[in-house]
């Protein structure tokens, strides 16, 4: 465990969030919400793989966060843990996300490892097994335990002594040890979960906790459907990363940033956000045709064309270096690429501050989000504005499990779509067609629309920060008073 240099160590720390991934980050130092923790005189902390991270070392220094290291070992024994979890404790068949993966590993791109081209056979033979020898699954349970059992992640939760330790992504490894060391230690648990499809694509989480955190209506009754969890545990307390479309939408400031994209401010354009090649591996070609359309001036003389990446797009190990040339190609008078500016750190998605504030303002002034199937829907109708999900392969049709239309499928996407608050494309003329009626009615479907943000996020008032901030003091104070 490090400690940030000049800080001295707490005798008692109140909040302790896990931030494994960079959208926690996000999500807990770029709403302010510790410091809105701290300035009702609570202490609080934060572990994270990498404590010279530049972004989290700024933030915990403003707010006055304690920031401590905690990597889990990594070897062949751990990433092979993470791969076959789901064969031994999910109903892989039955869920389009974690089957989308198993076929994606047997028919999809080859390791040069011989293991893995054998091992999801292996697996999911043992996965058919299980329905008549359950005691297959018994002893990876007690296993899994054994594996997650860690004394350095009990040691790390021992020096910072909180009195709650909050994750945000449990399925994550090092967030489970430290989840269990902290219920080792008799420390309450929360669970405030950085991205929507964590529940339902992710797999069951290895480590519960005693309080829950969701999103909206929908959260909360996967929490209920798949932890059983009580509903006086569960906040229902809307998005903190979110709360910044609330100011953005009622006023945004797009005309610097559209200079610095050298595009007329003066003039409407279309957001596209990109998704990993892994879900989307046509979507080059999708922007492609789309930039071309624009640049023609098929959507009108005025019409402009803004494309963001991914970070998954430019970073990691589901990036396609080969689309960076491609992106640079479409740029012209009338079409950009707004790159996200990332951080380089053991932290997955590390962005700069500035990023989700020019996210924001670019989304609130497009005339029309399109994306291929990403959180971004959800963030493009938290500032008004129309949505369009490319679920179709360019001219190619591929195999689901490579397809872009498989994630319409995964459980947190489909209940989105059943709000009818986006719109899905299915092929080229449906896409053009859909562009062309957002661009001449922009309000379409808006009651529809604010009916997916009431179901997803709860609402769309820019207070879910503090909801939370306050929902913590709660938990803090409901354990306080059984001792």
């Amino acid at each position: 465990m490090q400690q940030l240099p000049g800080k001295k160590k707490m005798s008692k720390t109140d909040v302790c969030y896990l931030v494994s991934h960079g959208f926690s980050a996000r999500m807990v130092f770029q709403t302010g919400l510790l410091a809105k923790v701290g300035a009702s005189g609570k202490k609080t902390a934060v572990i994270a793989p990498d404590s010279q991270d530049t972004n989290l070392i700024r933030f915990c220094e403003d707010q006055e966060v304690s920031l401590s290291e905690f990597r889990p070992p990594r070897n062949i024994f751990t990433v092979d843990y993470l791969f076959k979890r789901k064969y031994f404790l999910e109903d892989i068949r039955n869920n389009p996300g974690l089957w989308a993966k198993h076929l994606h590993s047997v028919k999809g791109p080859k390791s040069r490892n011989p293991y893995y081209w054998f091992a999801p056979y292996y697996y999911f033979l043992l996965y058919k097994l299980i329905r008549w020898f359950p005691g297959i699954r018994k002893r990876f349970i007690e296993a899994e335990n054994r594996l997650l059992d860690s004394p350095e992640a009990v040691e790390t939760i021992r020096k910072i002594d909180p009195k709650l330790v909050v994750a945000t992504y449990p399925v994550n490894l090092e967030e489970a040890m430290l989840l269990r060391a902290a219920q080792k230690l008799k420390i309450p648990t929360a669970i405030h979960l950085l991205s929507w499809d964590n529940i339902t694509c992710k797999g069951h989480f290895p480590a519960t906790a005693d309080y829950y955190i969701a999103w909206g209506p929908i959260m909360k009754e996967e929490f209920q459907e798949y932890y059983q969890v009580e509903e006086d545990r569960i906040f229902v307390c809307g998005v903190p990363h979110f709360d910044a479309h609330y100011g953005v939408g009622q006023n945004p400031e797009v005309a610097s940033h559209l200079e610095k994209l050298k595009l007329d401010p003066k003039k409407p354009y279309l957001f596209v956000a990109m998704s990993s090649p892994y879900f989307c591996p046509k979507g080059i070609d999708i922007v492609e045709w789309l930039a071309e359309k624009v640049s023609s001036g098929h959507y009108g003389p005025d019409m402009q064309l803004i494309v963001r990446p991914h970070p998954q797009n430019v970073q990691g190990g589901m990036a396609d270096f080969s689309w960076l040339p491609r992106l640079e190609g479409i740029k012209g008078p009338r079409v950009s690429v707004d790159y996200p500016s990332l951080v380089e750190s053991n932290l997955p998605w590390s962005m700069q501050e500035h990023d989700m504030l020019r996210l924001s303002n670019l989304l609130a002034g497009c005339s029309v989000c399109i994306n291929f199937g990403s959180t971004v829907s959800i963030d493009a109708l938290m500032v008004g504005r129309p949505v369009i999900v490319s679920a179709f392969d360019g001219h190619d049709y591929l195999p689901w499990f490579k397809s872009g239309r498989r994630q319409m499928d995964y459980v947190h996407y489909a209940k989105l779509i059943e709000t009818g608050g986006i719109q899905v494309s299915w092929n080229f003329d449906e896409f053009d067609q859909q562009i062309q009626r957002y661009i001449d009615q922009p309000d379409a479907d808006l009651e529809l629309r604010n009916f997916a943000i009431e179901r997803e996020c709860g609402g769309n008032d820019g207070r879910a920060t503090e909801r939370v901030a306050q929902s913590l003091n709660k938990i803090l104070e409901r354990e306080a008073s059984k001792n």
